[in-house]
């Protein structure tokens, strides 16, 4: 129980109006947090509702990519939003979600994990976070699923990984997971109400200067296609815009594509 993730432990700890004071379902096992939100969702569960467990079974990632989850090793979190949004602006709540994780972690952990877009938090060069934004249509409208999975202990990761994953643990004593749920259940409604005041301007300062892609050299690898080039900016829509070595502009959209540093995973 002392690094126990009930609601219990957290939920005392809120500085928040709404997220995580609505509907909290939280199990040991769960095949994928965000899987079981989005049925909730879809029965009617209200804004700021959040879902948790000690290990999922079958935890995803972006591009349905198998995501490691074992027992106690993390903090894998979803938290269901019905915003303020037009259904255009609703991918930036990806963004929104990483400067939370990302500010959770400076507050309790004392370190400075990095943005790369469009999804992931890293550390000295390797993810520490991953991020799954689903969309879901309900009879109240749209319904947002932001998942997290944040690897506390290096026991998270499979040993063959350990190039491109790193714990918290690696870096400092982490603090019990109940405080890091509460940190970024704070910042993430923080960041969404930025968002839904300003639209990109709220947050597009505070997302520059936590992200490790801009500025970078990036190698962009699609479907049919690859291109290296320098990221330069983020458009309003979310959409990365990465100048090519002829100076065209290029826009690339985060559903198409994987992102990597020229000379390693950033």
């Amino acid at each position: 129980m002392q690094d126990s993730i009930s609601p219990v432990l957290w939920q005392p700890l809120l500085a928040t109006k709404h997220l995580g004071r609505a509907v909290n379902h939280c199990e040991h096992t769960l095949s994928s947090t965000n899987t079981v939100l989005k049925d909730m969702a879809r029965q009617g569960a209200p804004h700021g509702s959040v879902c948790l467990c000690e290990c999922q079974t079958s935890g995803r990632g972006r591009l349905d990519r198998q995501w490691s989850s074992p027992d106690g090793q993390g903090v894998w979190i979803s938290v269901l939003l019905r915003p303020r949004l037009s259904p255009e602006q609703l991918p930036l709540i990806t963004f929104c979600t990483a400067m939370a994780m990302a500010q959770a972690i400076r507050d309790c952990c004392g370190v400075d994990a990095r943005i790369k877009w469009p999804n992931d938090l890293v550390l000295q060069g390797r993810k520490v976070c991953g991020i799954l934004l689903e969309m879901v249509i309900t009879p109240e409208g749209i319904a947002v699923i932001a998942g997290t999975g944040l690897n506390v202990h290096h026991g998270a990761y499979p040993p063959e990984l350990a190039d491109r994953a790193i714990a918290l643990d690696e870096l400092c004593t982490p603090p019990q997971r109940a405080k890091i749920i509460a940190s970024y259940l704070c910042a993430l409604e923080k960041a969404i109400e930025a968002l839904e005041q300003d639209g990109f301007p709220g947050i597009e300062t505070d997302y520059r200067l936590q992200s490790c892609t801009l500025g970078s050299q990036v190698h962009v690898l699609a479907t049919d296609s690859s291109f290296t080039g320098i990221a330069e900016a983020i458009d309003e829509s979310g959409a990365l815009l990465v100048r090519m070595q002829d100076g065209q502009l290029r826009r690339v959209l985060a559903g198409d594509v994987s992102v990597r540093g020229v000379m390693g995973y950033v």
